[in-house]
């Protein structure tokens, strides 16, 4: 849709709820605005405090713009991934800083995740030796990693390099990959700690913190279907909890597929999971901020085995147990209660879930709960026909996310190869000396371009107020990168030279001043 200026009072004002959305401009500007295009919106509309704002005056034509999300990433995934960014980039105070050592092995900025104080260990359930978790840089890639700093144990060298292999060889969408594991003494420890390298997952938390953390105090009393204090009660007591308070059923069945297919992956190596509990499976998102989200990874893995310092011995028993531990772990969801796959409540537990629940989730606790049979041992891929077509429900939403995320990212495509363009362009303006010619930058083709940086990023109005107007500045990089036929009237700042110059030339002439730039310091040291 086109709208014809000449027919549009300047006095009316447009309003975002008309859909419509223009960008900041300057009535004294010495220049003339002409038709926008998709180009030229992409920086526009970054005043999201602007309440309407004035169709420019001098306009031939005023294309209807959409909302400035159509063009920029949207506000919230913008906001998650600086999150995500600044968990990376945190560092520790000066303090704990201080009590830490510069460098554990190939890793160093050392930040504790455990506690806001260095070097305070906690004894692991899961592993049941004193643990710290860390946050830490790689050396040479800079990568962020996890690290796991095991304290008092010893490790055992018989085949520890196999393990160690088998392990950094798992890569999976829903596992955090291990990537490392060595001795160390950096801690100045009596003895050497023991350090697991993993990915790093920012702005995530554990299954356990997500849905258990304070549904202590839901059902208190008689509400309660867990008689946790023994006392004599009605035989009505908890039987009428409903839905509410539990977990809807499409998040349970999109954990079952996760971790169904992390179970898979690492029994058809074989290997075992041997930390399948809500401790050390990491939710992405933050449930107190509201942005909590269903993607999952299952942490540690490895640990036990290399501890171990093996994986043949009885790796079939702890397939089984991984199985179990699956089970166990889809009952307390269901029920929202970590007491409730304990072995007095699961009739108890098994009561709420056919109540509230499909028959398809009860009966895949059921199968994976009960113990195996010895003659046909149980596999995950059992869990697919209870799974059903609910599977291809996750596929779809898979393919919507991947599609939202691909079409934000176009949307910051224009973003990069403008910055990229500048970069070349201050690299060519402004040089003291060039093979030692002190007014290189004054003569030839980067005269003209430096009258083209004066262009875009210095207007000034007619009073000699300065002009910023990001519409002009992406409109002319725009048409100066595609090497458009327009012309311009360029002048300098003392007002003696006035050229006229196509954004064509000012390409060709800014390939041929890049191209010199870098012919000279491929050739001119040698």
């Amino acid at each position: 849709m086109t709208i014809d200026a000449a027919a549009v009072d300047n006095s009316a004002r447009i309003s975002p709820e008309n859909n419509l959305d223009f960008y900041a401009y300057s009535q004294a500007a010495p220049y003339s605005m002409q038709q926008l295009t998709d180009d030229d919106l992409l920086i526009g509309g970054s005043n999201r405090d602007e309440k309407e704002r004035t169709i420019p005056p001098d306009m031939p034509s005023v294309r209807q713009a959409r909302s400035d999300f159509a063009y920029f990433m949207s506000d919230e995934l913008r906001a998650e991934l600086f999150r995500r960014n600044q968990m990376l980039m945190a560092c520790a105070n000066l303090d704990v800083a201080g009590a830490m050592p510069e460098r554990v092995g190939d890793y160093y900025n050392l930040m504790p995740l455990d506690s806001s104080q260095a070097n305070v260990p906690h004894k692991s359930r899961t592993f049941r030796y004193q643990t710290i978790s860390y946050k830490a840089t790689h050396i040479r890639t800079n990568a962020v990693c996890y690290l796991k700093r095991i304290m008092g144990c010893k490790l055992p060298t018989a085949r520890l390099y196999d393990v160690v292999e088998a392990w950094k060889k798992i890569v999976h969408a829903n596992i955090v990959q291990l990537r490392d594991v060595f001795l160390t003494k950096d801690f100045d420890d009596e003895q050497p700690s023991i350090v697991f390298v993993y990915d790093f997952i920012p702005c995530c938390e554990t299954l356990q913190k997500r849905h258990f953390s304070s549904n202590v105090s839901q059902l208190k009393g008689w509400a309660n279907p867990y008689n946790l204090s023994g006392e004599d009660r009605p035989f009505s007591a908890g039987k009428g909890t409903s839905h509410t308070g539990l977990l809807a059923e499409s998040l349970i069945w999109e954990y079952v597929v996760q971790i169904s297919s992390l179970i898979r992956t690492l029994h058809g190596v074989p290997l075992a999971c041997r930390c399948l509990n809500l401790s050390r499976i990491l939710v992405d998102g933050d449930s107190k901020g509201g942005r909590g989200k269903s993607r999952v990874w299952l942490s540690g893995v490895g640990i036990a085995d290399i501890l171990d310092g093996t994986i043949n011995g009885i790796v079939h028993q702890h397939i089984l147990n991984d199985l179990q531990d699956f089970g166990r772990l889809i009952l307390m969801l269901a029920c929202n209660s970590i007491v409730g796959a304990q072995k007095e409540h699961l009739q108890t537990s098994l009561d709420i879930v056919q109540r509230n629940y499909s028959h398809d989730l009860k009966n895949l606790i059921l199968h994976f709960l009960l113990p195996s049979n010895t003659s046909k041992p149980k596999t995950i891929n059992e869990c697919m026909p209870m799974i059903g077509a609910r599977f291809y429900a996750q596929i779809d939403n898979l393919h919507v996310r991947g599609d939202i995320l691909e079409n934000e990212l176009a949307k910051e495509l224009d973003c990069g190869r403008l910055f990229r363009l500048i970069c070349k362009l201050d690299a060519l303006l402004e040089r003291p000396e060039h093979s030692m010619n002190q007014v290189w930058s004054e003569t030839g083709d980067r005269y003209i371009l430096k009258l083209f940086r004066d262009f875009v990023f210095h207007a000034v109005g007619f009073d000699g107020e300065p002009i910023i107007d990001i519409a002009h500045i992406v409109q002319c990089l725009n048409k100066f990168d595609a090497g458009s036929h327009d012309k311009i009237c360029l002048t300098s700042r003392d007002e003696q030279n006035v050229i006229i110059v196509s954004y064509s030339e000012l390409h060709q002439a800014f390939e041929r001043a890049f191209t010199e730039l870098m012919n000279y310091g491929s050739t001119g040291s040698s």
